[in-house]
């Protein structure tokens, strides 16, 4: 793992814990005090829905890349020979980056038209429109860790030709 991986790896797992412990302890305040004082925390259902787990999913698409926890078939793959397997694993890379910047596109439209219209929760004043940027930076991201992997396989497999 190279050190930029390693940095937003570490990023990554910190700052979704950091989301996790802070909804968790949003959605504790606002029990005591909707129990103890009669008086809930405006907007928690909202903020929980809109922010905390948008950030909390987002967050852990490409940290479970960096971590290769993403489900593969390697069924194709086990039986072929490595430089056959190669081309096959830079192949799906690719793919899987091209898909990533599909999405990363169509989710910085939504993002751009929620921002026009000053997009907010369904029945609340909670303003939503800035968490839709996050799925393009997510899935952007997604595509040059699939790029950066299609990369390694190329130089791993460079370097087993050249040992023979």
């Amino acid at each position: 793992m190279s050190t930029f991986t390693k940095v937003l790896d570490k990023w990554l797992t910190i700052t979704t814990a950091a989301a996790i412990i802070v909804m968790m302890l949003h959605i504790v305040t606002h029990a005591l005090a909707r129990s103890i004082f009669h008086a809930p925390l405006y907007g928690t259902n909202e903020v929980v829905e809109y922010w905390y787990l948008p950030i909390v999913a987002l967050l852990g698409i490409p940290a479970a890349q960096l971590q290769k926890e993403h489900i593969t078939v390697t069924l194709a793959i086990e039986r072929a020979k490595p430089a056959t397997a190669a081309v096959f694993t830079v192949f799906a890379c690719l793919l899987g980056a091209l898909v990533s910047i599909a999405f990363a596109w169509f989710g910085l439209m939504k993002a751009l038209e929620n921002t026009a219209i000053g997009s907010t929760a369904d029945v609340s004043a909670v303003i939503t429109w800035p968490v839709y940027y996050l799925v393009p930076i997510m899935f952007v991201l997604l595509a040059v860790l699939y790029v950066l992997e299609a990369i390694a396989t190329l130089r791993r497999r460079n370097q087993v030709g050249e040992q023979q």
